[in-house]
């Protein structure tokens, strides 16, 4: 920890500028809509604080200036303390300030270091459970008050759900294992309801996910709304079945972003799609390109 604490000069004067932080304080937090939070935690998680500190100081006689003069002596672990309030509940609060002249308005005398909040972080974790919330502004009309839980976890790198690894798992595979289509192809998709047609816009529907697609007909059978789509030679799909002499039919993915152009309705239960641009794949032909 202490690598953090060399990089901060006690009572360091330098320019900061907190006020896009300080106007949305200005909003009550029972006032603030999920995005007036969302803004707050992202300045939050950016911002430079002035933290007041407790030091341990000693006179020593300076014989090059002939005189007494104060030096700092480290308070082990970190170099110094963290002042804090003690709270109603018993738990004690980190305090820390937009600018240092609210802790001179409030008639704080103490030293303080300029520190950005990940810092802060990461030695609140070095105190251990020692305080569960941090105060900024405290003693003001706009003070707002973070848990310590909630203002660590700002920092932490969050974990992806097995969802999302999957489908970056399956992105990836679309990227690396697609291949071109060697003829002219009609695949197969039913669903439970018109999905196409309700989101397409201007005729053309774009795959917002990989759509599980087979030259089956009979593929999903049990489902009552059928997309047939027509796709040629040259465009690429994700074999997840190749086809044999034993086996005519086969099962693919095709890749996010693919675009469809209605074609025309068989029935009420049947449309007919054409496959006109896929530019999930261009970025990967301009690299291969280079």
């Amino acid at each position: 920890m202490n690598e953090i604490i060399d990089n901060y000069n006690v009572n360091e004067e330098r320019e900061i500028d907190n006020s896009e932080l300080e106007d949305i304080m200005l909003i009550p937090p029972s006032d603030m809509t999920i995005a007036d939070q969302e803004e707050f935690f992202r300045l939050l998680k950016e911002a430079i604080l002035y933290i007041p500190v407790q030091m341990e100081k000693e006179e020593v006689f300076d014989i090059e200036n002939q005189r007494v003069v104060d030096v700092i002596k480290p308070i082990p672990p970190f170099g110094f303390n963290l002042v804090s309030l003690n709270l109603n509940n018993g738990s004690m609060a980190v305090v820390a300030f937009t600018r240092k002249e609210i802790m001179k308005e409030i008639k704080l005398k103490k030293d303080h270091v300029l520190m950005n909040t990940r810092d802060l972080a990461k030695i609140i974790i070095g105190y251990g459970g020692a305080f569960s919330s941090i105060i900024i502004n405290p003693q003001t009309e706009h003070s707002i008050m973070v848990s310590v839980p909630t203002f660590i976890n700002l920092f932490r790198e969050k974990v992806k759900s097995p969802f999302i690894k999957s489908l970056e798992q399956t992105f990836e595979t679309l990227k690396h294992e697609s291949l071109e289509l060697d003829n002219h192809y009609m695949f197969f998709i039913r669903s439970e309801y018109e999905f196409m047609e309700n989101e397409s816009k201007d005729g053309i529907f774009t795959a917002k996910m990989p759509l599980r697609a087979s030259t089956d007909p009979n593929f999903q059978a049990n489902l009552p709304i059928l997309h047939k789509l027509m796709m040629i030679k040259g465009q690429k799909v994700l074999y997840t079945g190749n086809p044999n002499e034993e086996q005519t039919d086969f099962n693919v993915l095709i890749a996010p972003g693919t675009e469809f152009e209605k074609f025309y309705d068989e029935n009420e239960d049947i449309s007919v799609w054409r496959c006109i641009k896929q530019p999930f794949y261009d970025s990967i032909d301009d690299e291969d390109y280079e």
